[in-house]
């Protein structure tokens, strides 16, 4: 897929889910605005910066891991890379299209290039699955009737792939016996190879990968009661339980290729907590948390703007991947 093909599809996956959601929601718009209106600004900007703090607690995971590659890095420019990743959510594909800046940016500054892109595909990779598991136990606290069926069985699917793709990755021998999937890109095959050298390393890191387990739930604990503090903001009480089971799939759906999940979030966020809080208050809510992603990515804009290491284009860094 060229590179216009490609944006040009995450604009219409974006452009079609927020048309649909616009055109569902065309008999709510009184309520929304409503929503909208009473909003708490001091409780939104304290959720907002909870929110950045949970950043902020993450960049000290991914510090740990760039430096089990043997890649000195201080937890400020740690910080910086991890701002700078949900700036540049905006222009690279999926929501996880800053982790490709912030791995070409750090490749930069050593001749360990797969360790740079290991680490932060690790980082992104324990942060996921620790909400995804933290969903999974989360089903266990859940009172009947407050999980449908539907929803239980797609958080143990996921759940499910997850321990495959472990598996998987600290298995090297299984890990083989389906080398063959790869065939379709056979032209980075190689580059695939030894990343997956440098990622099965980690395995062996028994203490970094708990402190980074560790990091992640409270990271994640504080993206959750972030999302809280929001949805108090306009009126509404979300229990962490709910967040804890239900936002790991907004997460997913997000990853699918579009502007940094941008309509597929927000879709997600009205059909899981609709019934919850209201669809008028979870399409506000999704609105908002699109405002605390905003704020955040130009926080990692000024960072980007005003230090001269990161002076790269857009399309460098496409050119620079893995």
């Amino acid at each position: 897929m060229t590179k216009r093909s490609s944006q040009a599809l995450r604009a219409f996956v974006s452009g079609s889910f927020i048309a649909l959601l616009l055109y569902i929601m065309r008999d709510k718009y009184p309520q929304i605005l409503k929503a909208f209106a009473s909003t708490k600004v001091p409780v939104f900007l304290l959720g907002l910066l909870i929110f950045a703090t949970a950043v902020s607690v993450a960049s000290v995971r991914l510090k740990l891991l760039i430096e089990a590659q043997g890649i000195p890095v201080t937890l400020k420019e740690a910080l910086s890379l991890t701002f700078i990743g949900y700036f540049f959510n905006n222009f690279l594909p999926t929501s996880i299209g800053g982790d490709v800046a912030k791995a070409y940016y750090l490749s930069k500054k050593t001749d360990k290039k797969a360790g740079a892109y290991a680490s932060v595909f690790v980082d992104r990779v324990i942060g996921l699955f620790t909400m995804i598991f933290m969903a999974f136990l989360a089903l266990f606290f859940a009172e009947e009737g407050v999980v449908d069926s539907t929803l239980r069985y797609i958080i143990y699917a996921i759940t499910l792939g997850s321990i495959v793709f472990i598996i998987l990755m600290t298995n090297k021998r299984l890990a083989q016996k389906f080398s063959f999937l790869f065939f379709v890109i056979n032209p980075i095959k190689e580059k695939l190879r030894k990343a997956y050298e440098v990622i099965h390393q980690y395995q062996y890191q028994k203490t970094l990968m708990l402190k980074s387990f560790l990091i992640s739930f409270l990271s994640q604990m504080l993206f959750f009661m972030s999302l809280s503090v929001v949805a108090l903001s306009i009126g509404s009480r979300i229990p962490i339980k709910d967040l804890l089971i239900k936002m790991p799939i907004v997460s997913m759906m997000s990853l699918l290729p579009s502007i940094n999940g941008l309509g597929l979030r927000e879709g997600s966020i009205v059909v899981l907590f609709g019934p919850l809080i209201g669809s008028d208050k979870a399409f506000a809510m999704s609105i908002l948390l699109l405002l605390v992603l905003l704020c955040t990515s130009v926080m990692g804009g000024l960072i980007y703007a005003f230090s001269p290491q990161f002076k790269i284009k857009v399309q460098e860094i496409n050119r620079g991947a893995i």
